[in-house]
């Protein structure tokens, strides 16, 4: 029951994208996931990136990258379809890609 009002919590938006539609569910998910970890304050986006690009890698393979944070600029190459830009959490948004 806690997922479930958890979920209504987090409301996601995805802004840009390049990704088949169960690499995004996953990438959304995991994401998702990650904001639910208990964390230090001084940490909480580095680890929330640590964490959404080790399971990307454990499920895709290597040469995942993620940036979380609440303001932020980023100009990226990636890998056809391997792509997304998202907020999960109001005033925080989540780039993941693959190079």
């Amino acid at each position: 029951m806690a997922g479930k009002s958890n979920d209504k919590f987090y409301k996601t938006v995805v802004f840009a994208e390049d990704m088949t539609d169960a690499m995004l569910e996953k990438a959304l998910s995991t994401a998702r996931d990650a904001f639910q970890l208990q964390v230090t304050a001084e940490k909480t986006f580095s680890t929330i990136a640590e964490f959404v690009r080790r399971n990307m890698e454990k499920e895709y393979g290597r040469g995942w990258n993620c940036v979380v944070g609440s303001s932020f600029g980023a100009y990226v190459t990636h890998e056809i379809k391997t792509y997304v830009y998202f907020s999960v959490a109001a005033g925080v948004s989540v780039l993941v890609w693959r190079t």
